[in-house]
């Protein structure tokens, strides 16, 4: 009895312990089940939607959610068992977890444990914001590793008959260490699965890119082997039926082609001509007019034609594909299924075609085919024009091997004659090239040789900075004199000596050249000093200084030298022989027979003259100038018989300017021309101004001209012509001349005298005793006033013989015809002499200074220049 009350007290503790004891089991089944779903599933989708089962056999619910934290370390939903509460969840905002109680727990880092009314005083605590959930019970724990909480589990209830307790939270607790090192394990392995998806994903495009790049090249290859396989054909075979035969054997080995053809059109596009042709089912003539086929479509689209079908599709210039549908107006139809082809084209002329074509298969052609016949198509033109030249090569050599060889006789004796005459051409082609290089008459290099070897030395210093080389300019004084005056034939005997005597003063390594009339050129090259051009030049003087022998006439002459040391600051030979040019006319203004070295200061006498001209032509054209005039008195009763009209240069910048600082511009550029004849015009309108004066209607006015306007071509009649349109007085005019004007052409200049003088015009020798003073002048032109100069008539004030030869030109005057006029009287001692002596006409500063006309009018044509 006893011992069954005992018994029956113990089943209690046993029913509780069995109750532990299934428990235990039940947490250890469902941990291992845990730990076989982290070990085998690679989704965690997959692992989640397993979970549901784990927690619903140990825990009162089956309804939970799971938070971790995302990669910017915010809570986010990963798993949410009930719908309805997975959208009342998925409202939240990432970033306002920490008003839910999933925020809580995660913040808290501890378990929550509430029901329906303890969470609602959450609310009212400001702790928790109310939502929409149906819960009465909840439950959350923190999901840790280690010391770090990475998310959140949470249970709930939706029965008040389930409640959770500590129990649930414990164990809760407990799982929720495993579940850390499970969603661990299963999201490391859905990463790896990813990974080798990716990377099967690579490595699968890679290889597929590899295998594609394989064919390509594997494509490109068979195309090459094709192409040098029709160019050894096209060099080896002589036979067009042979070529073409073979030609189809290559392309069958690109691409299918059994039916194959190359087709040719006529000359004018009437007929098509058909080569070859193979065709599996149907023979072909030799040839066709031209009409709607696939043929002539290729040729008149002049474009590679795939057609499969009803799809027609070519390919443009820029090798883009174009697709149309084929319909009964675009070609006529044929019973081939894929029609492949290209036009064979030749300088721009498409003269053919050549095609393929399957008549069952419909792809047998695809549309990378089109850039390969493209392609294909170019070498084959290349071979069916070269094959065809070749043919007709040979066809013209057989027909004409005939006649050669009965011309041969003839031909070998031509042969002969035209040998001969090549050899003559190549002499001749020497000679021009000599003559172009070389002086015709002293046989030395020309300008052009000259300015080519003077070039290669500046290219040479440039890559040589201390080699050293100078240009020496030789000008020959009185050359121009002896031209004249012993001839051209005495002249160019003088410059062959020239040129002789200056070739034994240079080195062999030197240049010397002649770059026109008596201009002659040196390049010294491979200097070591100033002092080997100063030697050099140095001798040349001395040789050039010894007297010629000439036709019987002992001739001297002086050599002016102007030297350029060249270095890296010239850029041409232009420039080199520019200064060395400069700096032969300095030598040539400081006495003639010496040489000079250039230096910077020639170049701003040079830029100087320079803007002198320029600021001349300014002045002509914008009517700078203004005419002064001086009395012309008789000297008896100082009565005014005239004006003689001198110019004046009113230059903005410097002032008034007498002739003297730019006349010889003037005269070197021949802008003279145009000055004096302003001048006729501005004075001819001053006499038409004194036909009402009675103060001036009979006075004249003295012009001076210069010899131009003698000499030059047509300058005489034009001037004659000026002075009639002018004036209906050309008595009132004295053109003044000096004696330069005659010293170089005298025959012509005293033919122009004459012609002027039966104009009617008066004449007067200008600066007479100045110069050389010829007698000449005085009886054999017809001159009507002699001026003496200025310079003469200043030596009358110590120097009687002088006065005397003042008084024998006033006896020779009423002898030949002319009346003296005295330049530059300056005192009424001067005057008096003058009058004593016999002279009647004088004009200076005692007798009245230059100045403005009153009531002058400006010029209106274009300014020109007088002597002061």
């Amino acid at each position: 009895m006893n011992d069954n009350v005992l018994a029956a007290r113990q089943i209690p503790k046993l029913k509780s312990l069995l109750k532990k004891y299934r428990q235990a089991r039940s947490i250890q089944s469902s941990l291992l089940q845990l730990s076989e779903l982290a070990s085998s599933v690679t989704c965690m989708d997959d692992f989640y939607s397993a979970l549901e089962s784990v927690i619903k056999t140990l825990l009162v619910t089956d309804n939970f959610h799971i938070t971790l934290l995302n990669s910017d370390s915010k809570l986010a939903l990963a798993h949410c068992q009930n719908p309805i509460e997975k959208s009342i969840l998925e409202k939240h905002d990432v970033n306002h977890w920490e008003n839910s109680l999933t925020g809580l727990v995660f913040s808290q880092l501890a378990p929550i444990l509430c029901n329906e009314e303890e969470k609602n005083a959450l609310v009212s605590e400001h702790q928790l914001t109310m939502h929409s959930s149906t819960c009465v019970g909840w439950l959350g724990v923190p999901l840790k590793r280690g010391t770090q909480v990475i998310g959140v589990i949470a249970l709930q209830s939706y029965d008040h008959k389930l409640a959770f307790d500590d129990r649930d939270s414990k164990l809760l607790e407990f799982i929720a260490e495993h579940l850390v090192t499970a969603i661990d394990r299963v999201q490391n392995r859905e990463r790896l699965e990813k990974n080798i998806v990716l990377r099967t994903q690579k490595l699968t495009e890679t290889n597929q890119k590899l295998e594609q790049e394989i064919a390509e090249r594997k494509k490109a290859v068979q195309i090459h082997k094709v192409l040098l396989a029709i160019s050894e054909i096209t060099a080896t075979t002589s036979n067009l039926d042979q070529f073409y035969q073979a030609l189809h054997k290559e392309i069958n080995n690109l691409i299918p082609a059994n039916n194959f053809y190359i087709a040719l059109t006529s000359q004018n596009n009437q007929w098509i001509d058909f080569p070859y042709y193979q065709d599996d089912k149907h023979d072909i003539s030799a040839s066709r007019v031209f009409s709607n086929g696939l043929t002539e479509l290729a040729i008149n689209s002049g474009e590679p034609i795939l057609v499969r079908g009803n799809e027609l599709i070519t390919l443009n210039e820029d090798g883009r594909a174009k697709y149309e549908r084929c319909t009964a107006k675009t070609f006529k139809r044929v019973a081939s299924k894929s029609w492949l082809g290209a036009p064979l084209i030749d300088q721009g002329r498409i003269f053919g075609v050549f095609a393929v074509h399957h008549y069952d298969d419909e792809n047998a052609y695809q549309i990378s085919d089109l850039e390969i016949i493209k392609f294909v198509s170019q070498h084959i033109s290349t071979a069916i024009v070269r094959m065809k030249t070749q043919s007709d090569i040979q066809k013209s050599n057989e027909a004409l091997e005939k006649a050669i060889n009965d011309r041969t006789q003839e031909l070998q004796s031509t042969n002969l004659n035209l040998r001969m005459q090549i050899e003559e051409r190549r002499k001749a082609e020497a000679q021009l090239y000599y003559e172009a290089h070389h002086d015709a008459l002293t046989k030395l290099p020309n300008r052009a040789m000259f300015t080519d070897r003077l070039n290669y030395s500046l290219r040479h210093l440039k890559r040589h900075p201390s080699h050293q080389f100078a240009v020496l300019f030789i000008d020959l004084d009185r050359f121009k004199m002896i031209n004249d005056t012993l001839g051209h034939h005495a002249g160019d005997l003088f410059l062959v000596e020239i040129a002789a005597r200056l070739q034994e003063c240079v080195r062999d390594n030197d240049i010397l050249a002649r770059l026109g009339g008596d201009e002659f050129v040196i390049l010294l090259d491979s200097l070591q000093s100033e002092e080997d051009v100063e030697d050099v030049a140095g001798r040349i003087i001395n040789k050039i200084e010894q007297a010629f022998e000439l036709d019987g006439h002992t001739l001297y002459s002086n050599a002016s030298i102007g030297i350029s040391m060249c270095g890296n600051q010239y850029k041409n030979s232009n420039e080199i022989l520019r200064d060395a040019d400069a700096a032969m006319y300095q030598a040539k203004s400081l006495g003639r027979g010496r040489y000079v070295f250039f230096d910077e200061s020639m170049r701003e006498q040079l830029i100087a003259s320079m803007t002198l001209e320029q600021e001349l032509r300014v002045a002509i054209k914008e009517k700078q100038f203004e005419l002064h005039y001086q009395k012309i008195s008789e000297l008896e009763n100082t009565k005014t018989i005239g004006f003689e009209a001198l110019l004046r240069w009113n230059h903005p910048t410097k002032g008034l300017l007498t002739p003297s600082e730019f006349l010889f511009m003037a005269e070197e550029t021949g802008m003279i021309l145009d000055i004096e004849n302003w001048v006729i015009r501005d004075v001819c309108s001053q006499l038409k101004r004194w036909q009402d004066s009675q103060e001036y209607k009979n006075e004249f006015i003295g012009v001076n001209l210069s010899g131009r306007q003698l000499t030059q071509a047509n300058q005489l009649t034009k001037l004659i012509d000026l002075i009639k349109e002018n004036t209906i007085e050309p008595q009132r005019l004295i053109l003044e001349f000096n004696e330069s004007a005659f010293s170089q052409h005298t025959e012509l200049a005293l033919k122009g005298l004459r012609k002027l003088k039966e104009f009617g015009v008066k004449l007067a020798l200008d600066d007479y005793g100045a110069g050389l003073s010829s007698f000449n002048f005085l009886h054999g032109y017809p001159f009507e006033f002699i001026k003496l100069d200025r310079s003469f008539i200043k030596t009358l004030n110590g120097d009687n013989e002088n006065l005397s030869l003042v008084k024998a030109l006033h006896d020779l005057g009423a002898k030949f015809g002319y009346r003296l006029v005295a330049e530059g009287i300056e005192s009424e001692d001067m005057l008096k002499k003058l009058k004593t002596a016999g002279c009647e006409f004088g004009q200076g500063y005692h007798i009245s200074r230059p100045s403005k006309m009153k009531e002058e009018t400006e010029p209106t044509n274009i300014i020109n220049v007088m002597k002061a």
